[in-house]
């Protein structure tokens, strides 16, 4: 950090923060990433490395951890920041954790005796926190899930962050922990414009030099890929319309997708939300199992001010940056 935190709080008001990231599978992680690590409130405890499946990579938790490690780094936060491997893969079953250090992590951390809130933000596939759960479900208390991920509510359907482990989200589900969910309708909202992040990020250092042109260059793979309808994200523009197909490429956007988990742990009203029954599972086409009668329910999210969100990353940016 280049400059001194303008100002700190009690310890007893800080939030622990747990973030568990595919910070490597595109370009929205490496934003939420800086973002909690430059707000004062946050006691990060430590940033997990989450697998994004096999599609794009056979190593892609390797490739996330290294991005963590890249970011921590041009923001000068190497010796002060814990960096952790995740589970390289999904999870077999529901009833199979898949172990690493991350997963341990969260669950030393839970059980601390600590009166502050323990957050644990994922922002990706949700396999860590499973894995947690499954080892030592007691934790399930004594920690808050915020999920970005899943589809509408009641039926849910596929969503990225969902498809790459949908038994860790059944896992979490169904579990005691309090879920706080973020779906694919709301967190695609979060959009911010390429001449934005020229003029408010790309002057701010290291940090935000890389920011930007690596957004852009993700977008320029992304413009490519869509090209190719033998891809996923080609695919999709098979059924559109050739202007709906056009307006859909990100040629002077991107989406910040992951920023919302930043949002609510500043301020819980950030968004509306509305509680909703927990799905008892996960369905193999992504969509939510309503089989058995839900034993809970969990908080999801309607809308967000993405406004507060980017103005507050931009000044913190400019602030410890620019």
């Amino acid at each position: 950090m280049l400059r001194k935190r303008p100002f700190s709080f009690p310890l007893d008001k800080q939030l622990r923060v747990i973030c568990d990231t595919d910070a490597n599978n595109e370009a929205d992680d490496q934003y939420c990433i800086a973002h909690m690590l430059m707000t004062p409130r946050f006691d990060v405890k430590a940033l997990i490395a989450e697998h994004y499946g096999t599609d794009k990579s056979p190593c892609s938790e390797q490739e996330s951890y290294e991005e963590i490690h890249h970011i921590v780094n041009l923001m000068e936060l190497d010796r002060e920041t814990l960096i952790l491997h995740g589970a390289p893969s999904k999870l077999p079953d529901i009833s199979t954790p898949v172990k690493s250090e991350g997963a341990r992590f969260i669950i030393e951390e839970a059980m601390k005796d600590d009166s502050r809130p323990l957050f644990v933000c994922c922002i990706g596939a949700i396999t860590n926190v499973a894995s947690a759960l499954l080892l030592e479900p007691r934790i399930a208390d004594r920690i808050t899930v915020i999920w970005i991920g899943g589809d509408t509510y009641p039926n849910g359907g596929f969503e990225y962050n969902l498809h790459n482990d949908i038994h860790a989200a059944s896992v979490v589900f169904r579990s005691k922990a309090e879920l706080w969910q973020v779906p694919k309708p709301v967190y695609i909202t979060m959009k911010v414009s390429f001449f934005e992040l020229l003029n408010h990020v790309y002057p701010c250092g290291a940090p935000g030099k890389y920011l930007v042109e690596h957004t852009m260059h993700v977008a320029r793979e992304h413009a490519r890929m869509m090209e190719d309808t033998s891809t996923p994200l080609g695919s999709c523009f098979l059924t559109m319309s050739r202007a709906a197909a056009a307006t859909s490429f990100a040629g002077e956007l991107w989406c910040l997708g992951d920023s919302p988990a930043v949002g609510l742990m500043l301020n819980h009203t950030v968004g509306h939300f509305h509680m909703a029954d927990a799905p008892c599972g996960v369905n193999e086409d992504c969509t939510y199992n309503y089989s058995k009668t839900s034993s809970r329910q969990i908080r999801v999210y309607d809308d967000i001010d993405n406004h507060f969100i980017l103005s507050d990353f931009f000044e913190k940016l400019r602030y410890y940056f620019g």
